[in-house]
């Protein structure tokens, strides 16, 4: 939140109820994940990166959908390094850059300790980050975590997290 202050008021914002979501996901998501969409709402960091939320209008960035779709996407490929959602410990898609990258989190152990998995379309290849969502964010802002697919111009940023209008 220092580094990427969240919007007054976010339009897009959401609180829950989260048991339906979870029920199916089939799993239960991280607290900051959900402090998150609490606090930002739908919205993108940095022009670039965009994270899904349960309820958004569009589709292509309500979070269970886009958990399907993207999951489909990568079963397409072959030796994935890990178990695709909803196997557990599998990745589960939370988010997507404007250049086709995905996030994901890898849930293993217990959601608190999920870390920030980043599949890069680019060369194809899985980079994790023992971070949760939050950290990652902020990692990105302060220039601490840079992904190797992301451009190496993301930073600075005149506005960190810009929301979606609803």
């Amino acid at each position: 939140m220092k580094v990427a202050p969240p919007p007054v008021g976010p339009p897009t914002a959401f609180a829950g109820p989260w048991e339906p979501i979870e029920a199916e996901l089939g799993v239960t998501l991280p607290q900051d994940y959900k402090d998150f969409a609490r606090l930002y709402g739908s919205g993108s960091f940095f022009e670039t990166v965009g994270i899904h939320l349960p309820t958004a209008q569009s589709r292509h960035i309500r979070l269970v959908h886009e958990a399907r779709v993207i999951c489909d996407d990568l079963r397409t490929l072959d030796n994935l390094p890990h178990a695709l959602w909803p196997e557990p410990g599998g990745l589960l898609p939370f988010g997507k850059t404007n250049y086709g990258d995905y996030l994901c989190w890898l849930t293993r152990g217990r959601p608190a300790n999920w870390g920030v998995v980043v599949w890069g379309r680019g060369f194809l290849t899985f980079e994790a980050f023992d971070c949760d969502l939050t950290s990652f964010l902020a990692g990105l802002a302060t220039g601490e975590i840079l992904p190797e697919e992301f451009p190496d111009g993301l930073l600075p940023c005149d506005q960190p997290f810009a929301p979606y209008a609803p």
